[in-house]
């Protein structure tokens, strides 16, 4: 089982990754402003980065909650 710590680290490196990625997008928009495939690859890592965003918040927030591993819910198996 893969710690939320871990899994945040990850998601963090991804969300660095991405940012880089959206810049070579808008790059490649402000050099081709007409080009169907430099917009649609803009939406593309757009969203991506966003989803990766959301991942980073949810894994930091059950970091600094005290959730080791997965969340309030999965581990109230363990009390019993």
């Amino acid at each position: 089982m893969i710690s939320n710590k871990t899994k945040r680290n990850i998601s963090g490196i991804l969300v660095i990754i991405g940012a880089i990625c959206l810049l070579a997008r808008l790059f490649n928009v402000c050099l081709e402003p007409n080009s169907g495939k430099a917009w649609f690859e803009l939406f593309g890592i757009t969203v991506l980065l966003g989803l990766c965003i959301d991942n980073f918040r949810i894994f930091s927030r059950r970091v600094k909650k005290g959730i080791k591993f997965g969340n309030n819910k999965t581990n109230s198996y363990l009390e019993n």
